[in-house]
């Protein structure tokens, strides 16, 4: 930054000399410097001299300029590269934490961070900060030369121009702070708003509520928009006001230059230097206050991410390896489970004893509201709790071991989840492409009964895109992706929370007979309110209000539980 301050005032001071020779060609013979450098030179005439003059003030110039034009690239290439690190960092971070975090805020608002505000930091922040100090030593070095011309023009200049520039500013301060917050916020809501309408554009639909959540996006991206021009403008009027007080003390440096001087071609040297000078001072010093003025409204977003930035992680994340499985040998306890979430002050679960032997199938029954998925939550590892003791072959859940854990577990929720890509690549989730395994792929899409239709209605077998969220699927077809991704895996566990219904009866029957086959030693656990699909588990466990209310087979719970036997008749 110091050197292009200097070349850019080498390129201003070059022009004094130059028009001395201009306007008096015989000062070279008078002045015993040019005299020397004429003689060194070996110029025969004045008029060759000036002529080299100009062309070394041109060149002059085209350095200080390309410079200057370089000196741009680097910082736009530091800008973006920090762009990508901080949304890479917020990233890491963000999954680093545990599923607990997530329950916490809104993920539209992480997407902005990531996305957005990253951006916002570094051209907000990091540039205009970097155009401050750039801008400032430009403006001091300059100010230096004028004072050595001319000392008294030099300080009025600087009191003029600086004072009226650092009273706009201290004047905007806190309205560029609440307009920077102010826009944070706004922007966010559109990032939400969008995000909503987008991820449920299908029951949006058929509720007719297109419009409402239309006007929600309009609403904030208006807001959004409103704010923008506001802070713009602030940076920008200073610059037309302060070109009456540029324009107006050229003239006034005119007329007492003239005074002092009484001659214009006296006078004409330093009107030249000054006019060049005021050409880099006003943009050097515009750029300066706008820096400022950005630096205070971007502040606020210092506040929103970092904090984010400095998120300690939980567990390993992007990069990390899989270690070996050490499968489980005998059983799993959930020893009296009682939990409740952080924001209530009620248990969702209440002394809940369970132990799932090694090679079962049990299943979790009971009507909506009685902890279900909340206990399936805390089984996978999600949410780890010292007051939730699950034990695995009696070794405690917790944070040293709930990775390994997960490696064992196959889980299909109701609502799979689906990426834009392969039905190979969403089967094998996570993997290369040379990692797949394409002999084990078709063994578990045969037995989650996908293959057929696979192979014979997708245009290109498992090579076939399924679009965003699998929209080119039915509801059936999706879960049953869900199930051969999980199978793929080769669990020891295998969770299915209300995984087969989308499922016709047939299909359902198929799927649960398939599992059966596939391995004696598979523990499945089901989650289902349809108790067709958990008539052949060895253990069904009833859940009612947190608490564990019965358990024993289909059969016997159908005959001594009036509960269950009511599920059972509507199902």
């Amino acid at each position: 930054m110091m050197i292009r301050a200097l070349l850019e005032v080498i390129g201003v001071a070059s022009i004094l000399p130059f028009m001395q020779l201009a306007a008096a060609p015989d000062a070279i013979q008078e002045n015993e410097w040019l005299s020397w450098l004429y003689e060194l030179s070996g110029f025969e005439t004045n008029r060759e001299m000036l002529i080299a003059s100009g062309v070394v003030v041109l060149l002059l110039l085209m350095i200080a300029n390309a410079f200057a034009i370089f000196t741009v690239w680097l910082q736009q290439r530091f800008a973006w590269n920090t762009v990508h690190n901080v949304s890479i960092r917020l990233l890491k971070n963000y999954l680093s934490q545990p599923y607990a975090f997530f329950l916490k805020y809104n993920t539209a608002d992480l997407r902005t961070k990531i996305m957005t505000e990253a951006g916002q930091l570094s051209f907000g922040i990091l540039i205009p900060l970097s155009d401050l100090i750039a801008r400032s030593l430009v403006a001091i070095v300059i100010f230096v030369l004028l004072l050595l011309v001319n000392p008294q023009i030099a300080m009025t200049a600087v009191l003029v121009l600086g004072g009226a520039y650092g009273l706009i500013y201290f004047g905007r301060r806190k309205l560029m702070a609440q307009l920077g917050q102010d826009r944070i916020d706004a922007n966010m809501m559109r990032f939400r708003s969008l995000n909503e309408v987008m991820t449920g554009i299908k029951t949006v639909s058929i509720y007719g509520a297109l419009g409402y959540f239309f006007q929600r996006y309009e609403k904030s991206s208006k807001l959004f928009s409103t704010f923008m021009p506001r802070v713009q403008l602030v940076m920008i009027s200073p610059r037309y006001i302060i070109e009456v007080f540029a324009i107006g003390g050229i003239l006034a440096a005119t007329l007492f230059l003239l005074i002092q001087r009484e001659s214009l071609v006296e006078a004409l040297p330093i009107l030249t230097l000054y006019a060049l000078a005021g050409y880099r001072l006003l943009p050097a010093l515009q750029q300066a206050f706008a820096a400022a003025i950005k630096l205070k409204h971007t502040m606020p977003i210092l506040d929103s991410i970092s904090e984010d930035l400095l998120l300690k992680a939980v567990h390993p994340t992007v990069g990390s390896q899989n270690g070996p499985r050490t499968l489980f040998k005998n059983n799993i306890r959930l020893k009296d489970i009682s939990f409740q979430y952080a924001e209530t002050n009620q248990n969702v679960l209440s002394q809940v004893d369970v132990v799932i032997p090694k090679g079962h199938t049990v299943a979790f029954v009971g009507e909506t509201g009685s902890g279900i998925t909340t206990l399936i939550v805390l089984l996978v590892g999600l949410l780890l709790s010292p007051e939730c003791v699950i034990y695995i072959d009696d070794q405690p859940l917790d944070a040293s071991n709930a990775k390994n854990w997960q490696q064992q577990i196959g889980y299909v929720p109701q609502d799979v989840f689906l990426f834009d890509d392969t039905i190979g690549h969403n089967i094998a989730i996570g993997l290369a492409e040379e990692d797949i395994d394409k002999e084990l792929l078709e063994k578990m899409a045969k037995i989650a009964n996908i293959h057929e239709f696979i192979v014979s209605e997708m245009p290109d077998g498992y090579n076939s895109d399924i679009g965003e969220r699998g929209v080119r699927l039915s509801g059936g077809q999706r879960q049953r992706l869900g199930l051969a991704r999980a199978l793929y895996r080769q669990p020891s566990v295998l969770v299915l929370d209300e995984a087969t219904s989308a499922l016709d009866g047939i299909t359902e029957s198929a799927v649960i007979e398939a599992l059966k086959e596939a391995s004696n030693d598979l523990t499945v656990i089901i989650i289902a309110h349809r108790l067709s699909t958990v008539r052949h588990a060895d253990c069904i466990y009833l859940l009612k209000d947190g608490h564990l209310a019965a358990e024993g087979s289909y059969d016997s719970l159908l005959h001594s539980n009036e509960v269950f036997r009511a599920m059972a008749n509507f199902s």
